[in-house]
């Protein structure tokens, strides 16, 4: 077995000695205590005071840390908690300043946050009268947590399960009883977990491990052992999100992470406390090769060394009060878990296929409907035309056909407007009731894509039904910095450039050899970058386009080698 908690303590170390260099000493500054964060002003009560107590107060007591008992962790973890004191709201709430004030959410982030530390505490009596000045401060930030939670709100569906976290802590903590009330209540919405393991806001990059961590909380400290049922569900998921260069898509999130691509590692926590819980031999396998990854990140003295993430155990304080967790594991007893597969996600709206190192993710209601990995090389594609300025494909359906293909399809249906059947009361445009004026010359535009997984790649039929003459692009958006060979052209591209590729087949050959086949061009018109009411080219992506007019029937395959 990797040693999980070795590692977590030696992280542990290095960011109490990160904290103890960078927090401020001044007395005269405003800052006096913190950590400096993003912020110039106020560095916020979470990055600037609550985190950096939370890591010199846990190194200070757990077990098996180099730094274990050192006064200055307690002295500097004093003043960090005298800062988010001076930060907190009388109503015990702190802001998030970059978008919400007297904020019941921000203000139970930092409960889930800071609670099991003083529960870590209160496992060792009061030595000295540091440890006491520490728990007194700690009283005091929670109790008026306590009241902040209690009488606050919350936005997002995630934040249910963050408050109601952090309300079953603060119970645990002050004995209030109205706070098990208020978490009752919202417990009683149910869960949001679907059964294939997805939350409401899809949100695979950050709030699939904020809702995994909440339930985590509840199950662990409220004796709910049901709610990890979610926790497991979801896991499951994620597995189907990992890309073949270990990121996680997050293209189906309906948050702010949507579209990016994070570390495979921001999950390392919550799979090797599942790990430990469970037992689960996938999980295990997971969270082993996620340490074995960040391994080189150490170098032998124990320092950081480059820039490689080092993934955080924020369960440290739960393994630390519950020595039942910290059960080993042999290679024997993990299991790989299967990574090649195509799954659809159907309440989801998403298909995901992994094929060795290739992944295809398939999406309705989003204008790039398809998208491929092949190892660390991503392409997009989209499809639209100039239908009425509506003709920006976003697939309203998405079905299987057969064990490797799908289909996507479109349909709207526009047209014009005539007078009104009687006199209206008002020449005021704005004040006519244009919901009675009738509809004519109205036109159907359908559009269906089918897709099959081959090897490397993928097969597409296009076809279009209804309207003539409308302008269609087909685009493919991939990265710039590749040579693009084609029996008439060879040429170097660049971020920007847009391409229209008329016939015959196309190589998109990246730096590094992988090459990517384009069996067919078409071209009718050379109006696509800034096609009316559709998306427009862009400075980030290498645009391949295809053109045609309705109607439109199109065979082609795209294929990685390499």
């Amino acid at each position: 077995m990797y040693d999980h908690l070795s590692y977590a303590l030696k992280h542990l170390e290095l960011m109490a000695q990160d904290v103890l260099a960078r927090q401020c000493l001044d007395p005269s500054s405003p800052l006096h205590g913190a950590v400096e964060g993003e912020y110039l002003v106020n560095t916020g009560a979470h990055s600037g005071g609550i985190t950096p107590a939370r890591i010199l107060l846990l190194a200070y007591y757990a077990k098996g840390s180099a730094l274990q008992g050192q006064e200055i962790l307690l002295e500097r973890a004093c003043l960090a908690l005298d800062y988010s004191l001076r930060c907190q709201h009388e109503d015990g709430t702190f802001d998030l300043l970059e978008t919400n004030f007297h904020d019941g959410a921000e203000t139970s982030f930092i409960a889930q946050s800071i609670c099991p530390i003083a529960l870590l505490m209160r496992s060792f009596p009061p030595r000295t009268p540091l440890e006491e000045r520490a728990r007194a401060l700690m009283d005091e930030l929670i109790a008026n947590i306590s009241n902040g939670i209690v009488d606050g709100g919350f936005h997002t569906p995630n934040h249910r399960w963050v408050m109601s976290a952090a309300l079953l802590m603060c119970n645990l903590l002050t004995g209030r009883k109205d706070c098990l009330d208020k978490m009752q209540a919202l417990l009683n919405e149910g869960i949001d977990c679907d059964e294939e393991g997805e939350y409401t806001e899809r949100s695979s990059g950050v709030y699939n491990i904020i809702c995994d961590r909440a339930l985590i909380t509840l199950a662990q400290f409220g004796k709910r052992p049901e709610l990890l049922e979610h926790v497991k569900r979801n896991l499951r998921m994620v597995i189907k999100y990992i890309e073949p260069d270990l990121t996680i898509n997050t293209a189906n999130s309906t948050r702010q992470d949507a579209g990016s691509a994070p570390d495979w590692r921001i999950y390392y926590g919550l799979y090797l406390f599942m790990a430990l819980k469970t037992g689960d031999e996938e999980f295990r396998f997971i969270a082993d090769r996620m340490l074995e990854q960040s391994q080189s990140a150490f170098s032998e003295a124990g320092l950081r060394a480059g820039q490689d993430m080092i993934p955080y155990f924020e369960y440290l304080p739960y393994v630390l009060m519950d020595e039942t967790l910290a059960k080993p594991w042999t290679q024997a007893q993990t299991r790989a878990p299967e990574m090649n597969f195509i799954h659809h996600f159907v309440q989801s709206g998403i298909v995901r296929a992994r094929q060795g190192d290739l992944s295809l993710t398939l999406i309705k209601q989003n204008p790039v409907p398809l998208s491929l990995k092949y190892k660390k090389h991503t392409l997009g594609l989209r499809l639209a035309g100039t239908f009425y300025s509506r003709g920006q494909f976003a697939a309203q359906s998405l079905t299987q056909l057969d064990e490797t293909g799908f289909e996507m399809r479109y349909v709207d249906r526009w047209g014009y407007k005539g007078p009104l059947p009687e006199k209206p009361q008002t020449t005021n445009w704005r004040e006519m009731d244009h919901s009675l004026r009738p509809q004519v010359m109205m036109q159907d535009y359908v559009l269906t894509l089918r897709i099959h997984l081959i090897p490397g790649g993928v097969r597409l039929h296009l076809s279009t039904q209804g309207v003539e003459n409308v302008l269609m692009k087909l685009e493919i958006l991939l990265e710039g910095g590749a040579r693009l060979s084609t029996d008439s052209t060879e040429m170097h591209t660049r971020a920007g450039d847009y391409i229209y590729h008329k016939r015959g087949r196309a190589l998109y050959i990246y730096p590094d050899h992988v090459k990517l086949l384009l069996s067919e061009g078409a071209f009718s018109h050379a109006y696509g970058r800034n096609m009316r009411g559709t998306l427009p080219g862009d400075d980030r992506h290498v645009f391949l386009a295809l053109t045609a007019q309705t109607p439109w029937e199109q065979e082609l395959e795209l294929r990685f080698e390499g």
